[in-house]
């Protein structure tokens, strides 16, 4: 498969100038029984974007990411990091590299007393997810390919959600 390293922000622009683009596939670090997913900083935003411009977004999602114990991504807490992870930058100097010297110095990337939100997931909606797809638990051959359903009150549930919980009631097992 064809790809290509772009950063977040230029996923629209990318997009837009190439039609070709149909689908974007991203990691998950959790997944809520309802479909919500958090993963790293950045992931929301293609989501959004992928559907402003028509294209599938997929999940790729181990079973091991399914938190059955939480149950929407309101649930999930997002860890905040420390400003200067952003505000100061360290790398080596240039003219030291360009002369076979490496100097490694901090840069501060914005004004002194700059203050900086820095998290480090953020939850994508089901509803922005066109798929998602894991793979089999051998030990309770569960088919982790995803899917979702509206309950009597209107909720969406990941039906394989649902299949780890029977199984695990069935085993009266709290582990994946």
């Amino acid at each position: 498969i064809p790809a290509q390293l772009v950063c977040n922000s230029a996923v629209s622009a990318l997009l837009r100038s190439d039609p070709m683009i149909r689908t974007i596939v991203v990691g998950v670090d959790r997944v809520a029984p309802n479909g919500d997913t958090a993963n790293k900083i950045g992931t929301y935003q293609l989501a959004i974007t992928a559907r402003y411009h028509g294209c599938q977004f997929i999940v790729a999602a181990p079973t091991t990411s399914v938190d059955l114990y939480t149950k929407s991504g309101a649930d999930i807490v997002i860890e905040e990091r420390y400003e200067a992870e952003i505000l100061v930058q360290t790398g080596f100097e240039r003219q030291g590299v360009l002369e076979g010297r490496l100097k490694r110095v901090e840069v501060q990337v914005a004004p002194v007393g700059t203050r900086a939100w820095n998290p480090s997931f953020d939850v994508t909606p089901a509803e922005l997810i066109s798929a998602m797809d894991g793979q089999y638990l051998a030990n309770k051959q569960i088919n982790v390919q995803y899917a979702f359903k509206k309950d009597a009150k209107g909720e969406r549930h990941g039906l394989a959600a649902e299949q780890l919980l029977a199984a695990q009631a069935q085993k009266n097992d709290r582990t994946l």
